[in-house]
This record gives C-alpha cells, sequence and structure tokens, in this order.
C-alpha cells in the first residue's frame, strides 16, 4: 500500500485510536496507528519485489519476472494493486476486530516475504504471484465465512502454498489443506523427504510417498526400516513388495552393502545370506559391485528397470572415492608407494575408478610421465591393451563421461588409437548420438566439454559431421528437443575461431544468444546503493580452518576492513570501489553448518543479495553451498566439483552466472591468486574480463613447476562448454515455452 499519507491531528482521534489515512487506491481508509506498522511492512516487501530485474531502474513500477511485458504486467497487478486492495478489503471489512485485522495483515506480509525471499534463491517461479494473491484473499474470505480453505490450495504449488494457509490454523480445512501442500512438496522432492514424513505418518498418503521413494532410493527406505523412530514402523506396515523387500534386506547387519544387489534378489539369483559372504571386506565388496553393475548395465541395455542403479552407482562412488583420495593423498610419494592400493585392480575396476573419480581425480592420479596413472594401468593389463575391448567388458557403461575425462586429460588421442581406425570412427560416432533420448543433459554436457579439450583437427572434423548428420536426423523427426541440442553442438564445434579466446566468445554470444561469456560487466556486480557484495563458504575441517587463514591473509588493513562475530567475518573495501564480503567461520562441525545458516539470516534480513559467491571446500560440501546460492549469483567459484550436476545447479539457481571450476580437487595455491586477481579488478570498477584475467594467471604460473599443472586443471567461464551449453539450452526452451 504504497503512497500512505500519514495525517496526525486531533481530529483524527477515535476511539482512543490514532488514524493515519490511507490514499493509494481511490479512497480515504483510515488506519489505526496500532496497524500502521503491519501495512508498512507489506510496503517494504512490494518495494522488495520491485528491485528484481529493474536494476538502476530509480523509481520501478512493474515487477519483472520476464522479457513478456504481458506476464510482467500480471505479476505486478497482483503484487501491487491487488495486495494495495486486500490492504484496503482489511480496514474496511466491520466484521473484523482489531486482532484479526492484525492477523490477516501480517499473514498477507508474510506471503509476500516468502515469495521475495524465494525468488532471491530460485526456489520459486515467480510468474505464480497472480494465483498466489488470488489463493490468500480467497482464503482469507472463506476463513471469515466459517468455509474450508482446502479447495484454493490445488492450483498451488508447494512453494507458493506453502506458507499461504498458515494465518488459518483454525480454519475447520487446515490439516487437509497442509497434508495436500505436504503430497505436492513430497513427490516435487522425493529425495529429500523421508526426514520430513514424521507428521504425517497416519495418513494414507505416506504409504504411497515410502513406495515410491523406495524405487526412486531404496537406500533411504532402508535407512529408516533400520532405525528407531516412528517412520520404521510405517515402512514396515506397507505393503509395497518392493518395501517389505527392502525390509527384509535390513534385518542383516550388512544391510546396506547389500542394498544395491536388490534387482538381483528380487529376480531370485541371489539371496541375503548369500550377499552377506560376498560384501566381508572393502575391496570385495567393491569387485562385487564391480561384476554386479556391468550385469545390470546389460539388462538396462535390454530395457529392463533397475531398481537398485542409484544406490549401486552412490555406494560404488563412494568407495571409488576411498580409492582416489588415498592415491591423490600421497601425490609426493614413488609410484609404487602411491597406487598400491590398486595394484592388483582389474581393467574393469580400475575403469570403473575413473568414471566415479571426475570431481577429484589429480591429472597425475589419472596419467602420468611414470606411465602409473589408473588410466596407463589400465590400459596396461588390458590384454591386448585394447579400448574397445574395454567398453565391451563394461557394456559400454558411462562411456561418454570416460571419454570426455579422456579428452579433458588429454589421453583421448591415446585412447583411440589402441583400436581399429574404423571401431574408433564408430566409437566417436556413438558418443555424439542419441543425445536427445536422455532424461537430463549431462550426455551432451559431456560432449560439449570434450570439444574444449580436442587439438586433433581430424577427429574435429569427425565430430562436426556427426554432430550435423545427428541434427539432420531429429530435424526429420521434427524431434524440437534434439534440433535445439545438435544445433548448439554444431555451434561450439564450429571451426571459425580459437576456442576461448574474445574473438570467438563474442561469435558464440551473438550466435548463441547469450549474455557476453568471456567478461562480466562491473555494474552488474553493484548493488542499488553501489556496493558489491560476496559471500564465501568455508567448512569446519582442517582443510577447511586452514583455507580460512589462507584466505584471510588477501586483506591488509591498508585496504581492508575486518570485524567477525561468533558466525561470520565481514570484509569491506577501504580503497577502491566499495565492496564488502561475508565469509562464514569454519567453526568444527557441525557448527560450520549454522554459521553458514545465521549468515544466511542475516543477509535476508538486511535484504542483501550477494552477486560473487565463493565456494572454498571438499566435493562432500558443495551442495551445502549449492543451497545457499541466490539468483542474483553472477560470478560462481566453485574451485573444485566442476561437473555437470553442480554445473546445473547453479545454472538453474542463477541462470545468469560465470563460473570458474576445477577437473580436481581445488587448492588454496590457485584459489587464493584467482581470488586476488578478481578483488583488484572489482575495487578498480573494471569489467571482470576472463581472457585477459586467464592470460595473466598464466603467466604468473608459467615459471611456478608445482602449481601450474594444478592451475591448468582450471576452467574459466568462458571455456566452460558445459556451462554454456547449458546456459543457451535452457535460454532456447524458455523463450519457446
Amino acid at each position: 500500500m504504497r503512497k500512505l499519507l500519514i495525517i496526525i491531528s486531533f481530529g483524527v482521534i477515535q476511539s482512543g485510536w490514532l488514524y493515519a489515512q490511507n490514499g493509494s487506491s481511490g479512497g480515504n481508509v483510515q488506519i489505526p496507528i496500532g496497524r500502521q506498522g503491519f501495512h508498512d511492512n507489506i510496503d517494504k516487501e512490494q518495494a522488495e519485489a520491485l528491485k528484481f530485474g529493474n536494476k538502476g531502474v530509480e523509481k520501478p513500477d512493474v515487477v519483472k519476472v520476464s522479457d513478456d511485458r504481458s506476464l510482467n504486467l500480471q505479476v505486478t497487478n497482483a503484487l501491487i494493486k491487488q495486495v494495495d486492495a486486500m490492504q484496503n478489503e482489511i480496514e474496511l471489512d466491520s466484521a473484523l476486530d482489531h486482532r484479526l485485522k492484525i492477523k490477516y495483515l501480517s499473514g498477507l506480509q508474510q506471503v509476500l516475504k516468502d515469495y521475495n525471499t524465494k525468488r532471491a534463491y530460485g526456489r520459486i517461479n515467480p510468474e505464480e504471484a497472480p494465483a498466489m494473491v488470488a489463493a490468500y484473499r480467497n482464503m482469507m474470505k472463506a476463513n471469515v465465512a466459517g468455509k474450508s480453505i482446502l479447495p484454493y490450495v490445488s492450483s498451488l504449488s508447494w512453494e507458493a502454498g506453502e506458507r499461504i494457509i498458515e494465518p488459518f490454523q483454525d480454519n475447520v480445512g487446515y490439516k487437509d489443506a497442509k497434508v495436500e501442500m505436504f503430497g505436492k512438496f513430497a513427490f516435487e522432492n522425493i529425495e529429500t523427504i523421508m526426514p520430513k514424513l514424521g507428521p504425517y505418518l497416519e495418513y494414507p498418503i505416506t504409504d504411497s510417498i515410502i513406495a515410491v521413494v523406495a524405487r526412486k532410493n531404496p537406500n533411504q527406505v532402508l535407512t529408516y526400516a533400520t532405525s528407531y523412530t516412528p517412520t520404521a514402523s510405517a515402512i514396515r506396515r506397507n505393503r509395497d513388495p518392493l518395501v517389505q523387500t527392502i525390509v527384509s534386506i535390513g534385518r542383516s547387519n550388512q544391510s546396506t552393502k547389500i542394498l544395491p544387489f536388490i534387482d538381483e534378489i528380487l529376480a531370485g539369483r541371489a539371496t541375503v545370506s548369500d550377499l552377506e559372504k560376498a560384501v566381508e571386506n572393502d575391496e570385495q565388496y567393491f569387485r562385487q559391485m564391480v561384476k554386479t553393475t556391468i550385469q545390470l548395465q546389460k539388462r538396462k541395455v535390454d530395457g529392463e528397470q533397475i531398481l537398485g542403479m542409484k544406490a549401486m552407482n552412490d555406494n560404488m562412488k563412494a568407495k571409488a572415492l576411498r580409492y582416489i583420495r588415498e592415491v591423490n593423498d600421497l601425490h609426493e610419494e614413488p609410484a609404487p608407494v602411491r597406487f598400491r592400493i590398486v595394484k592388483d585392480f582389474s581393467p574393469e575396476e580400475l575403469y570403473y575408478l575413473i568414471i566415479n573419480g571426475q570431481e577429484e581425480l589429480f591429472t597425475s592420479s589419472y596419467t602420468n610421465h611414470a606411465g602409473a596413472g589408473m588410466y596407463d594401468q589400465m590400459m596396461a593389463r588390458m590384454k591386448p591393451p585394447r579400448g574397445d575391448s574395454l567398453l565391451l567388458l563394461v557394456s559400454f557403461d558411462h562411456f561418454k563421461k570416460f571419454l570426455a575425462m579422456a579428452a579433458g586429460f588429454n589421453t583421448l588421442d591415446h585412447f583411440l588409437k589402441s583400436m581399429d581406425a574404423s571401431n574408433s570412427t564408430y566409437l566417436m560416432q556413438k558418443f555424439v548420438r542419441a543425445l536427445e533420448k536422455t532424461e537430463d543433459l549431462e550426455d551432451a554436457v559431456d560432449v560439449a566439454n570434450s570439444f574444449g579439450s580436442i587439438r586433433d583437427e581430424k577427429l574435429m572434423a569427425l565430430l562436426r559431421s556427426e554432430v550435423q548428420s545427428n541434427f539432420a536426423y531429429v530435424s526429420k523427426k521434427k524431434d524440437r528437443r534434439g534440433i535445439v541440442i545438435y544445433e548448439l553442438l554444431s555451434s561450439l564445434v564450429a571451426p571459425e575461431g580459437k576456442n576461448g579466446d574474445s574473438a570467438w566468445a563474442r561469435q558464440m554470444s551473438a550466435k548463441l544468444q547469450l549474455p557476453p561469456i568471456n567478461f562480466v560487466e562491473f555494474n552488474s556486480l553493484q548493488s542499488d546503493s553501489g556496493r558489491i557484495y560476496q559471500q564465501v563458504f568455508f567448512y569446519g575441517d582442517k582443510d577447511g580452518q586452514d583455507s580460512y587463514g589462507s584466505f584471510m591473509g588477501n586483506f591488509p588493513s591498508s585496504d581492508w576492513k575486518v570485524s567477525k562475530n561468533a558466525h561470520w567475518t565481514t570484509i569491506s573495501s577501504i580503497k577502491g570501489k566499495p565492496t564488502t564480503i561475508f565469509a562464514n567461520n569454519p567453526i568444527d562441525e557441525p557448527g560450520d553448518k549454522e554459521a553458514i545458516s545465521k549468515l544466511g539470516e542475516y543477509l535476508d534480513e538486511k535484504g542483501i543479495h550477494p552477486t560473487i559467491f565463493i565456494h572454498r571446500g571438499h566435493s562432500y560440501h558443495v551442495n551445502t553451498t549449492l543451497d545457499n546460492l541466490q539468483s542474483t549469483a553472477r560470478i560462481v567459484v566453485l574451485g573444485s566439483c566442476g561437473g555437470y550436476h553442480n554445473l546445473a545447479v547453479v545454472l538453474e539457481k542463477a541462470p545468469e552466472a560465470h563460473i570458474i571450476s576445477s577437473k580436481q580437487v581445488g587448492t588454496r595455491w590457485v584459489n587464493e591468486p584467482i581470488i586476488r586477481s578478481l578483488e583488484d579488478q572489482i575495487r578498480a570498477g573494471k569489467n571482470v574480463d576472463w581472457v585477459n584475467m586467464w592470460a595473466s594467471l598464466s603467466k604468473k604460473f608459467a615459471g611456478d613447476a608445482r602449481n601450474k599443472p594444478l592451475f591448468d586443471d582450471y576452467v574459466p567461464p568462458h571455456k566452460n562448454l558445459g556451462a554454456i551449453f547449458i546456459k543457451a539450452y535452457r535460454q532456447i526452451m524458455k523463450d519457446e515455452k
């Protein structure tokens, strides 16, 4: 309710109340001063909604949620005009006493605040605003009339309706509305729903939820089935056959190791007691997983639905990372010591170590001059050392990821030359084919990433030809998803320009209709006040505490002011353009998560939306960082974990983000120079030019024999072809929608 005119005089005192006057909607509505603060809070949230997408506009009057002006006007009408009108309705309704008016005004403010906060973190479709405002108005009217609010929740998503129903807890339909909203949340968040089932265990919908979770993630059902919680009882009484099989597995003391073999149990090819013997020690367990995964992959290729594949992949990745981390940690030791843990592994077992180590595998752990790397040993142990025979052994499981990694580690040429030319040609054709048939973009992104690493022009010519051939095929079928995928790949693999230089980047930006990919404009990083805000995430393990100490050495008192409280450190520039960095303190786990949460609450309360986010931690911490990423992010420094899923999450939440990532575990010896270079450009008020910045950093590391290989594994935004592909794909599909 904007444009409030407050009139304070003896003439407007009635019944002991001091009144203000509202002239925002064409009438004089007298507001007791006792409720004026509630209206002010609503006005603040309306003003916050107007800020999004209107950077640099002094007095925005349209809430921008898309490039569609008609849609923007609909959202603006809902959040501004209709909310103003609702405020007036509440004040003019003689059936409402002071307490109820405060209740409905507070609820309205919370709806707007929830919308703004979720929009900042990319957790809501901002186009739902009209439906939210209409639903709140209808619920309010139903509640006043003593009717149920249930009919008005069906049209809302969980994100939109979660907080809307809370002011109506005394309503006859509140409990049913709560259950319906929970059902929406549950089926949209099957992967993470189990911990939230507690209050809903007695409702029939819970049985259906558990059955769906069992098919998506049996391991979660097993975890709760073997716990001493009310959820365990709900699982045990569930009559779904798959759930009951999981319950039977849970009776074994080796249950978590046995679960990935659930398909074998369901098919009658194995029993729980048989598997207990087969998984007695870690090495035997890993080998059994490899053997079974290859069999499951063959069945999957034949069209069977494999229930335990995710659990198998998760368990295998966890076990593989244990081996990889040990090899990485021994990087300064002689090869016999460093690779001792994998000295007896078969070629297919080494293959599965490699494809599960994308996010953490050191270059020297993969291949090295001594020929002792995992790839080197894998090929040496093949008799004969043929790559096509290896892929046949593993039924081509994740072969596109393997080839993309081989390209990134510069072993693709060696791998292809290990087989007959006709087979290598067929393999690369298969590498590019059928990308339109996958559930997500992971394979397409792997192909895109490989383009940035291949230097063999003959091979690139083959890939260009195959991309064009597949483009023609999907065009003939009128497969729109396939057309977009192959058209984008065709652009990325085009021969003009040098991949990653400024001219190439300008060509790609124009061709893909993207904002600049080789630089970030300085003014896009500034808040409305002109200050640049950054958030850095640290974790409480030793590595995180060491990284924090190293990081703080970048801010001399002559240039920066540093203050610290119990949960976070605030670093503000004294010289140059104003910038403030918020870094949570690396408190011992689990205190680090609390510190991140407290900092997030502070930023939300102050309406601070950082544009630069920096992750400083291992791969197993990255999900926490990504959960706290805001839609305002323009630069995201992962420092590690540059895999598809992380790129996809970043760009889902922050579509305009430029991403720096690494092919392996990040190191402060590289992170610090990158961050210093970034801060120098920002304080100088310059655009962040990735091409120039990387050229300068390359010169710096040229004489550093120890850290240059580590720096070479970092991928700057203008060379991050996977991220560029995802951005362009989503932009095209969004525009068409």
